[in-house]
């Protein structure tokens, strides 16, 4: 028994020293250019932060993207993926514009912040 409640009181102690893992969210944009028609499709998650975070992940990205504030501000416009790592953003919601290639006129980006 006495090992017991010393083993449990091991594992308690371990577990107060392992930091807490940060949380993670992403945002993703997709966007056609119909040239034929003149038109585009655009649409996405948006990314929403509760707290400030950072950029950890972009995944599609080739082609660059931006970043847009729910005011339409640009947050960041990145011509390749790794320019975005680490970029900090404060909390609120944003959306993903993926830049489009001249020849195939369609695109997809996701972009993972942890906060």
């Amino acid at each position: 028994m006495r090992e017991f409640i010393s083993s449990i009181a091991a594992i308690g102690m371990f577990a107060a020293v392992v930091p807490a893992s940060a949380a993670t969210v992403t945002g993703t944009g997709s966007l056609v250019m119909k040239d034929s028609y003149n038109s585009q499709t655009n649409w996405g998650r948006p990314l929403v932060l509760p707290s400030d975070g950072k950029v950890v992940r972009v995944m599609y990205g080739s082609y660059g993207f931006s970043i847009i504030d729910k005011n339409g501000n640009t947050v960041g416009d990145f011509l390749l993926p790794e320019m975005a790592m680490g970029t900090e953003i404060p909390a609120g919601e944003y959306s993903i514009v993926p830049y489009v290639c001249a020849k195939h006129r369609h695109h997809h980006v996701e972009v993972t912040v942890e906060y």
